[in-house]
Order: structure tokens, then C-alpha cells, then sequence
């Protein structure tokens, strides 16, 4: 029987070494593009969410789907996300895919979600099922109806009249998801929806 010579030390360690090199070439480029995937799945979801918005506004003569309505007895109230379900049909379409940890509203009836309605639209003056009528509103494609929310929040939604934006979750490379009130969905940066929309120069993307 003849001699099979196996291999060398300094020729596993250069194979190792050659696996280690790919494996940190691919790696970021793996990583960038899951990323992407999430991000799209996302604006999928928050896209599902508009669309729901839009029936329930059909039923409910044009309203928009309060942030919450005080009932049942004994809760602070039913919020968006449980009130919109009929139309959704699956309570993972209000949770991003890269949140780890959503929330739900503590004393509510309520799903975890990690989105979060504005409150502009939704909960005007700060009341229970008090919101806006869709077809009032000046410029529904640069209204932001639903966005990316800190799920430590553990809220319905949120507004910036103070100028705050803590309330928003950078969960994609420093961007936030948003829905519009039109239905279409992309993802700025934070600080860019403070900024005036081209339509109406004295209004920025929160204000309806």
C-alpha cells in the first residue's frame, strides 16, 4: 500500500487564513444587504398600515383611525393598532423586522407594535377618538402618518411640537421608516421631517 502525505501545518494555516479573508469580504456585504431586506420589509408593512387606515377611513365616513378610543370600561382605551386589524388581518404588519423588543401600551388594550401614529393626525387637542378627515387634509402625500417608533416609548405615536424627535427609532443606518397619508412610504433622516415640504413652505411633514 503506498504513502498518502497529508497536508503540512503551514498549508492548513494558509488555507484558514485564505477562509478567514473571504469570510470578512463577504461578511459586510451579507450584512448591507439583510440590512436592506429589513428596510424594505419595513416600508412594506408601514405601506399595509396607510392602506388600512384608508378602508377603515371608508367605513368610518373619511375618519382617520384614532391614536385610541376610551373603551372598553376600566382601560385607558383600544389604540390604533388592535382598531385596524379587520383591515390588516395579522399583527405582525405593525412590527418592524429589526426591532427586537416591541411593546405594547401598558393599561390598554393593545398589540405590540413598533410603530407609531402621529398624533397631528390622530389625536387632535389630545383627546380620545378625536382625528382628522383624509380628504381635508392640504397635502396627504407629505403628511406622515405612521413612522418607526423607540419601542421604550411604550406609546401609541407621537408628535414634535416642542421639536423633540426622541420618539423616533432610527432603526435602518440612522434613518426612520415612514407612511404618508397617501399610501406611499420611504426613509428620511430624523431632522429632515422638520423641514419645510415643497408644497407648502410654511408647513413641515408632520402637519397636515
Amino acid at each position: 500500500m503506498g504513502y498518502r502525505r497529508g497536508f503540512s501545518l503551514v498549508e492548513m494555516l494558509t488555507v484558514v487564513a485564505i477562509i478567514v479573508t473571504l469570510a470578512a469580504t463577504v461578511f459586510p456585504v451579507y450584512e448591507a444587504s439583510y440590512k436592506r431586506a429589513e428596510r424594505s420589509s419595513c416600508l412594506w408593512n408601514l405601506r399595509q398600515c396607510a392602506t388600512a387606515v384608508s378602508l377603515y377611513a371608508e367605513d368610518y365616513d373619511g375618519w382617520c383611525v384614532p391614536a385610541r378610543i376610551s373603551y372598553p370600561a376600566g382601560t385607558w382605551g383600544t389604540t390604533w393598532d388592535v382598531l385596524l386589524q379587520p383591515y390588516l388581518r395579522s399583527s405582525r404588519t405593525v412590527i418592524c423586522p429589526s426591532d427586537i423588543l416591541p411593546t405594547q401600551v401598558p393599561s390598554s388594550v393593545s398589540l405590540k407594535h413598533s410603530y407609531g401614529i402621529n398624533y397631528e393626525v390622530a389625536l387632535i387637542g389630545g383627546y380620545n377618538g378625536c382625528s382628522l378627515q383624509l380628504y381635508n387634509m392640504e397635502q396627504p402625500e407629505n403628511t406622515i402618518l405612521f413612522f418607526d417608533l423607540c419601542s421604550s416609548n411604550r406609546t401609541m405615536g407621537g408628535t414634535p411640537r416642542t421639536g423633540d424627535l426622541k420618539f423616533l427609532e432610527k432603526r435602518h443606518q440612522g434613518h426612520v421608516s415612514i407612511a404618508f397619508a397617501a399610501g406611499n412610504a420611504k426613509s428620511m433622516l430624523p431632522q429632515d421631517t422638520l423641514k419645510a415640504t415643497s408644497i407648502m413652505q410654511d408647513k413641515n411633514y408632520w402637519q397636515p
